[in-house]
């Protein structure tokens, strides 16, 4: 029952957003408001774009818990660019626009946000992509088949 209820408050949460707080800018000792960026759940063209990249990553989700402080250090300098751009396409969620300003926002959020807020959001992400729409789509798939004989007059 618990489970239930921690997953749908976690969809609730992507559906909301998550706020990952931004390191305001500093210029001439002065210091500027600090900000958010939100990052909603991703449309299904972009939940396969990061389900592709985070496989490309070659890791699992449950290992990835368990790693220890060596472990977390080697991943973050082979491949802290690629989750930052994982991260990145929730954020800019629009075709086009992940075309034209993904890096750039990916750019943005490895010098701007703490790497536990994106390592975070990574997997919110992940822990969150779920499959539960495909089966509801393949199983009114196969009840509606044109090729299938109706009994009905």
């Amino acid at each position: 029952m618990m489970d239930r209820e921690e997953l749908k408050a976690s969809e609730l949460i992507l559906d909301l957003g998550v706020a990952i707080p931004i390191r305001p800018l500093r210029f001439l000792n002065f210091k500027g408001k600090r900000k958010n960026v939100t990052i909603r759940r991703p449309y299904l063209g972009g939940l396969i774009r990061m389900c592709q990249q985070f496989m490309e990553l070659g890791v699992s989700y449950e290992g990835m818990k368990d790693w220890n402080m060596e472990q977390n250090i080697t991943f973050i300098g082979e491949h802290g660019k690629k989750v930052s751009l994982l991260v990145a396409g929730a954020i800019v969620r629009g075709n086009l626009t992940y075309r034209l300003f993904g890096w750039w926002v990916a750019w943005w959020l490895r010098w701007r946000v703490h790497p536990v807020f994106i390592s975070e959001a990574m997997f919110q992400l992940m822990d969150n992509a779920d499959i539960r729409p495909f089966k509801n789509i393949i199983k009114l798939a196969e009840e509606n088949n044109p090729m299938k004989p109706r009994l009905s007059h």
